[in-house]
């Protein structure tokens, strides 16, 4: 049944994106016939998915490239001018890639606008789905908007009043008006609650263990959908973001006290999200086969001015004293090959690395579907144990002993001296955690902090400056007001 779904869904994404972008703007005729059914709809929303998985997004540049790169896990054994001005944050040298992601990220955020669009011309009765198709494009822009805001604007906690950037709202050739950082998040939380409201049947179409059918393909394997669970995670995300640790620690809860997404065993901690959206922890993953031979480049073929190798810090980050347990991440994301050379016998990071998919692709098979997680459990967990600290730190404790007690780790209870939680703490397990999957840049920003680039015994000031991208010149060559949008 597994693998039937997954075949299913194949199907629907490989035709899906080509159909939707070959819809014309501009062509109303076709556009009405294209959203006349439910598969019009569906189609298009599977086509803004899989936007999602390009290397100017989530594919790459987003997830384990140009932000996992800022943050410092990586270094090369030859490092060109590129590399350094990756590794500096020179950013006036990396336009070219913010000008991508700008872009891809618009234009994702357009085709939700022409879905919710055209859902605006139908009645809620008129489809059996109608509630989770819009419930799905409002997160999917949310979720947009908000990391293109947290990238190409100043931190909200440093500078709320601040240009942020556009939420564009409307599926029409005209240029929409710069709102303020706040003005942006207040719009991202509004999107996110109306998503919220609207995807409430996940609480019986989305179950743990997960159930694969195939009488209705849009309903299943809701773990690749912008989904209610995703909703709650992403606005407790959004609410840590901001510093609103009370609304941040309502959604985080809602997520956890669901008992949808458990913590994985640790001892699956090798392999659990090489190439695939993990089937305890993933809130929420797209689905892709398309990243594996960048992902092989990059991480697993080894060559001395391309492959990305880990940290020098890496081996110190994950060390901890043998009565503190034996933390499982350090030796299974960060291997080396099996079978190499002697000579050539160098640490690879190797979390998001299908190494059996490459190694043998004609024989590989799996009840996992492969792709890339967008949000995972352990992040509310983090957050959770965050919020609480100042106000019931026994309770924060409890958050974070469950989740690292997930990873090998020994409870901080149980440690000798019962040691209590410490945000640096919490700061340092975010930073081992979410390699490979661009948050930690997040991190960074959020507390304006240093960084220590080992690789040219370098530290930068953190500042406002140092984690904003420059949005594209073209991008203020016609603007307009209010009023105009109204």
């Amino acid at each position: 049944m597994r693998k039937y779904c997954i075949l299913f869904l194949s199907l629907f994404f490989l035709v899906a994106c080509d159909d939707f972008l070959s819809v014309k703007p501009k062509a109303e005729i076709v556009e009405h016939v294209y959203f006349d059914t439910p598969e019009g709809f569906e189609d298009a929303l599977y086509g803004a998915y899989s936007t999602l998985s390009a290397s100017a997004l989530y594919g790459e540049y987003l997830s384990w490239g140009l932000l996992d790169v800022f943050a410092q896990y990586y270094k090369k054994n030859s490092i060109n001018d590129n590399v350094k001005s990756m590794l500096i944050l020179e950013h006036e040298k990396l336009r070219s890639y913010y000008n991508l992601i700008w872009n891809k990220g618009y234009e994702t955020i357009g085709y939700v606008n022409n879905v919710l669009r055209n859902l605006e011309r139908k009645s809620e009765n008129s489809m059996h789905y109608y509630k989770l198709y819009k419930g799905e494009a409002l997160g999917l822009r949310a979720y947009l908007h908000f990391d293109l805001l947290r990238l190409f604007a100043p931190h909200v906690g440093s500078k709320p009043n601040a240009q942020g950037i556009p939420y564009v709202t409307i599926y029409e050739v005209a240029v929409s008006p710069f709102k303020t950082v706040s003005e942006v998040y207040d719009l991202v939380i509004k999107d996110l609650k109306e998503a919220e409201l609207l995807l409430q049947e996940d609480e019986t179409l989305l179950v743990y263990p997960r159930k694969f059918v195939l009488n209705d393909g849009f309903a299943t394997c809701r773990e690749i959908h912008f989904n209610l669970y995703a909703a709650q995670a992403l606005l407790a995300r959004v609410y840590w973001m901001k510093g609103d640790l009370e609304n941040a620690l309502i959604y985080a809860k809602k997520v956890i006290d669901s008992g949808k997404f458990p913590l994985e065993d640790k001892l699956n901690i090798r392999s659990f999200m090489a190439g695939t959206i993990t089937e305890k922890e993933a809130v929420w993953g797209v689905y892709t086969t398309q990243i594996l031979d960048n992902v092989k480049k990059n991480f697993y073929t080894y060559d001395m001015t391309y492959t990305w190798l880990p940290a020098d810090d890496n081996t110190a980050l994950y060390s901890v004293a043998q009565e503190d347990g034996n933390d499982m991440r350090g030796n299974d994301w960060f291997r080396i090959l099996i079978g190499e050379e002697e000579s050539d016998r160098i640490v690879r990071c190797m979390k998001i690395v299908n190494e059996t998919k490459i190694s043998n692709p004609g024989a590989y098979t799996s009840k996992s579907i492969e792709g890339i997680n967008m949000i995972r459990i352990p992040e509310m967990y983090l957050i959770a144990a965050e919020a609480l600290l100042e106000s019931d730190p026994d309770e924060a404790q409890k958050y974070f002993d469950t989740f690292i007690v997930s990873r090998g780790l020994f409870k901080y209870k149980d440690r000798p001296g019962s040691p209590q939680v410490t945000l640096e703490d919490i700061v340092k397990e975010r930073r081992k955690e979410f390699v490979q999957e661009g948050q930690y840049f997040y991190t960074l920003k959020r507390g304006n902090m240093d960084i220590y680039v080992d690789a040219l015994k370098t530290t930068l000031q953190g500042t406002d400056e140092l984690y904003t991208f420059i949005i594209p010149d073209e991008e203020f060559e016609y603007r307009y007001t209010e009023a105009d949008e109204q």
